[in-house]
């Protein structure tokens, strides 16, 4: 049985939305978590749980926008205010909105034309689609792993949920 690049791709959103696999998804990540554990810092100059989500959020849809030819606003700033709660979202909102956001990206790769993978995200770098969308998982993935050591730190990882 071979797997096609789509299929490939479709798992590795799967993992780092709501299936737990080398690693867990974002769901058991954040699953339990309160607004104030949410909030959370070691120090002022790390960033929160609330601030890593906001953040995923951000990137997340605006690649989605882009895959699905929607005009996304610009950046206003740098990345560092990708962290900020832009839209004064409650903490169950703003974890709402990524999950909502996976299942519609989800949706859209599995319906996409096979060789929208292989347009380009960005003619500048030449980029293709099927690049853009694994790196974005793995970035995903990235971001999953510094909430689940927050929680770590914090106290409020529960070792049941897949890491020890």
């Amino acid at each position: 049985m071979s797997i096609s690049r789509k299929d490939v791709i479709l798992e590795q959103f799967l993992f780092t939305h709501n299936r737990n696999g080398w690693f867990v998804s974002f769901q058991s990540a954040v699953e339990g978590l309160t607004p104030e554990q949410a909030k959370w810092k070691k120090s002022e100059s790390d960033n929160s749980v609330w601030e890593l989500v906001n953040h995923l959020v951000f990137w997340n849809e605006y690649c989605l926008n882009k895959f699905k030819g929607i005009p996304s606003p610009k950046l206003e700033g740098s990345n560092h205010t990708t962290f900020y709660n832009r839209g004064e979202l409650g903490w169950q909102q703003t974890v709402d909105r990524f999950n909502s956001m996976m299942s519609i990206w989800y949706e859209t790769i599995e319906t996409c034309e096979d060789d929208k993978l292989d347009q380009s995200f960005n003619p500048e770098t030449k980029s293709s689609w099927i690049t853009t969308l694994s790196s974005l998982a793995l970035y995903n993935a990235y971001h999953i792993g510094q909430i689940v050591t927050i929680r770590k730190m914090q106290g409020s990882w529960d070792k049941a949920q897949g890491v020890n």
